[in-house]
């Protein structure tokens, strides 16, 4: 007899499997970006994936890659060439996969294809630059000069179109509004720049070049490299028009400073201990403080009620040995009795920044620029008095009489 389970029905059989189960790829298992893409696209041939799959593993790649540092003049995916034209081949063979219109990949997309397309068109956008930099900058650099700088502004971090878009400016003169950094006051890096993001990428791209070379600064050799109208010859960190340029770039924190040489601690503790009448007070303030500022210096003066001569002989000394006869004005404001510590600060800055101008230790230029890329202001100063009327506006500090290191006795320049 049956089994009552079989006489109600017909055994049902489970279908047979027509084909071994297909594992999808791991993208993290790739060592590399065209290995991944050699591999996935064989798969698509053989039709081990289907062309959904491909599309999404493709996706992932590209995302996982992307992650990767890159260099401008060598980009992940060109890493692992050893010519330019093997890579244009293997590449382009890529292009294709890409989908601009999905919503999720679009922006990498083109991103990636921008990449691909600057590297492809290297060549083409140094050769263009070459021929613009030689024509403006010729006979200032030397020819192995000129080819790095091309090949340094074609790796700027910018699209290909705005390269492109740079040449011309370049060509044209029309990266730096050059009148600015000679006109005393207070402005910005956008109107020096000529409201143009491409000119400010590149001037960021170009800081640093040449820095320490010839002895040059931060910006040096990019203002003159952006601009017909200035140069690295002549006196002055750079010759803007033919006017002579102290330049002193910030481009994190802080600023450049109104010298470079300052009397040290030792000798002014050696003027203060000879003037019989602020001997105790100062050094009992230095009790306390490793320092002591010009304000301050102001106050504890104050307090001893000394008659004018006397203050304008003890001025004479203290200031005289920092600024020499630069110091008259901040001398006879300091002679007057209860001195506004304010207004010895302004007329010590004045007499600072005439003295680094006036003396061997300004290098002869006639204008000083103070620039702060991270605020974004330049501050263009051509006399002290500027400093204390309203013309050019500066961060308040307040420079030390008694200093921990000589530096700390000249103002630092950060512009408003």
């Amino acid at each position: 007899m049956k089994p009552w389970f079989l006489k109600d029905a017909d055994i049902i059989q489970f279908p047979k499997r027509k084909a071994d189960v297909v594992t999808l790829p791991n993208v993290n298992s790739y060592p590399d970006f065209i290995s991944g893409v050699r591999d996935l696209q064989s798969k698509l041939k053989n039709k081990t994936i289907s062309t959904d799959s491909y599309n999404k593993l493709y996706t992932d790649l590209i995302t996982r890659f992307r992650l990767k540092n890159e260099s401008a003049q060598t980009p992940w995916f060109l890493r692992e060439y050893q010519t330019l034209d093997q890579a244009k081949k293997e590449i382009i063979a890529q292009v294709t996969a890409l989908n601009p219109e999905d919503e999720e990949t679009g922006k990498q997309s083109a991103d990636l294809l921008d990449k691909i397309y600057s590297i492809l068109n290297k060549n083409n956008t140094v050769n263009r630059l070459q021929t613009v930099v030689d024509k403006t900058l010729g006979n200032e650099y030397k020819e192995t000069d000129l080819v790095e700088i091309a090949k340094t502004i074609a790796g700027a971090p910018i699209q290909y179109q705005d390269k492109l878009t740079f040449i011309n400016n370049l060509q044209n003169d029309k990266c730096i509004n050059h009148k600015l950094l000679t006109a005393p006051g207070n402005h910005s890096l956008d109107d020096l720049l000529l409201g143009s993001s491409i000119n400010d990428a590149v001037f960021r791209h170009l800081l640093n070049y040449g820095r320490g070379k010839q002895s040059k600064g931060a910006g040096e050799h990019a203002l003159a490299i952006m601009s017909k109208k200035i140069t690295i010859q002549g006196k002055g960190d750079i010759n803007v028009a033919g006017v002579p340029v102290e330049l002193k770039v910030a481009i994190t924190t802080g600023g450049g400073r109104f010298g470079e040489i300052a009397p040290s601690r030792q000798d002014m503790l050696g003027i203060i201990n000879g003037i019989s009448q602020i001997r105790e007070p100062i050094n009992q303030y230095l009790q306390n403080q490793k320092s002591i500022n010009v304000a301050e210096f102001t106050r504890v003066v104050n307090e001893l009620n000394l008659p004018p001569k006397t203050r304008r002989s003890i001025g004479s000394l203290v200031f005289g040995k920092i600024f020499a006869n630069y110091a008259n004005d901040l001398v006879t404001s300091f002679s007057k009795s209860n001195a506004s510590p304010d207004e010895i600060l302004r007329q010590y800055v004045k007499a600072n920044f005439n003295y680094y101008k006036g003396t061997e230790q300004g290098g002869q230029w006639e204008i000083l620029c103070a620039m702060s890329i991270s605020k974004r202001r330049f501050a263009v100063i051509s006399d002290g008095e500027q400093l204390i009327n309203g013309t050019v506006s500066m961060m308040k500090n307040t420079p030390a009489l008694i200093p921990t290191r000589p530096s700390d006795m000249l103002f630092q320049a950060n512009p408003r």
